[in-house]
C-alpha cells in the first residue's frame, strides 16, 4: 500500500479547514477548494493567525487553494486521497461527490466527512464505490482526538487500510466501526446528551446556564452540553438532529440492553466496587 501524500479538502468552512490544518503540520500536501473563493482566502487567513505548531514549524507552506476543480484534476490527475467536508445538506453531497468522483478516477480515494449521514447513503453517489469511505474527524481537530472510520459493502479493504495508516500519521487514533451507524460512536453517544439537554430547555425546567452547570459539576468537565453545542457550531448540529429524523439504525430492546449488563452481574462483576466490571481495577 502506498502512502496517502496529497489531499484535496472540499469545503474551507469551520471544519475543512480545520481539516487540513491537522493534515498540513504533518507534512502532507494539501489543496483547499470551495465554491465560494473568498471561504478559502478566509481560511488561509485563519490559519496563519494559528501558532507555530510541531512537529513542522512550516507547515503552513503545505497549504494550498483550488480555483478549479476540473483544472486541477487535468493539473494532477493523480491526486491520493479527497475528503468532502461540505455542509450536511443530502442535494449538496450528491452534486459534489458525483463532480469529484468523475473528474478524479481510481486509484483517488474519496472519503467524507459527515457527521451523521452512512457510507451506503452517499456511496451511490460516488463512481466506483469500491474506494470510498468515511473518514471522520472531531472539532476540534487541532486538537489529538479519534477518527472514526468505516466503509459501506462495496469499500476495498485496501481503502480502510490506507485511511487508518493516514490517521495514524497525522497523529489522530483511528475507530474502525465494525458496521455502519449514524452518528458513529460519539457523536451518537453526544446526541443524546445534546438533545436531553434541549428537552430541558423546551420544557423550561431550566436555562441553558443552569443545565451546563449541573453537567459540569458533576461530571468535572470544562463544557455544558449547551456550551459543547456553542463549540461544535449550532448550524452543524441543527443539521445533524435533523438529518437524524430520517437515519434511524434498527431499534434495540431493554432486553437486549439489560443482557450486557447481565454478562457481568450474574458474575459478580459490579464495578468499582468489586475491582471489575466493563473493566478490571486493581488498585
Amino acid at each position: 500500500m502506498s502512502e496517502i501524500q496529497t489531499v484535496v479538502v472540499l469545503g474551507s468552512g469551520w471544519v475543512g479547514r480545520q481539516v487540513a490544518a491537522r493534515i498540513a503540520r504533518f507534512g502532507v500536501a494539501v489543496w483547499l477548494a470551495d465554491k465560494n473563493q473568498a471561504v478559502c482566502a478566509d481560511a488561509l487567513h485563519w490559519m496563519r493567525q494559528l501558532d507555530e505548531f510541531p512537529p513542522n514549524p512550516n507547515w503552513l507552506k503545505q497549504v494550498n487553494i483550488v480555483s478549479s476543480l476540473a483544472d486541477f484534476s487535468r493539473e494532477r490527475p493523480a491526486v491520493d486521497l479527497i475528503i468532502e467536508s461540505i455542509p450536511e445538506q443530502l442535494s449538496l453531497k450528491k452534486r459534489v461527490l458525483r463532480e469529484v468522483s468523475r473528474l478524479f478516477g481510481p486509484p483517488t480515494i474519496i472519503a467524507s466527512n459527515s457527521s451523521y449521514f452512512v457510507p451506503s447513503t452517499l456511496s451511490s453517489f460516488v463512481e466506483q464505490p469500491d474506494r470510498f469511505a468515511h473518514l471522520h474527524f472531531h472539532v476540534p481537530v487541532l486538537q489529538d482526538s479519534v477518527v472514526d472510520i468505516v466503509g459501506c459493502e462495496a469499500t476495498d479493504s485496501s481503502v480502510i487500510q490506507r485511511l487508518q495508516a493516514f490517521a495514524t500519521r497525522i497523529e489522530q487514533i483511528p475507530l474502525l466501526l465494525r458496521h455502519e451507524h449514524p452518528g458513529y460512536i460519539f457523536n451518537w453517544l453526544l446526541q443524546s446528551v445534546l438533545k436531553s439537554a434541549l428537552e430541558l430547555a423546551a420544557l423550561d425546567v431550566a436555562d441553558p446556564e443552569d443545565i451546563d452547570k449541573s453537567w459540569k459539576s458533576v461530571t468535572g468537565m470544562p463544557l455544558g452540553p449547551f456550551g459543547m453545542m456553542d463549540r461544535i457550531g449550532l448550524d452543524v448540529v441543527e443539521q445533524v438532529l435533523s438529518n437524524a429524523r430520517w437515519s434511524q439504525p434498527p431499534s434495540v430492546s431493554t432486553d437486549q440492553l439489560l443482557a450486557i449488563l447481565s454478562k457481568h452481574t450474574n458474575c459478580g462483576e459490579l464495578g468499582t466496587k468489586t475491582s471489575r466490571g466493563f473493566y478490571e481495577y486493581t488498585d
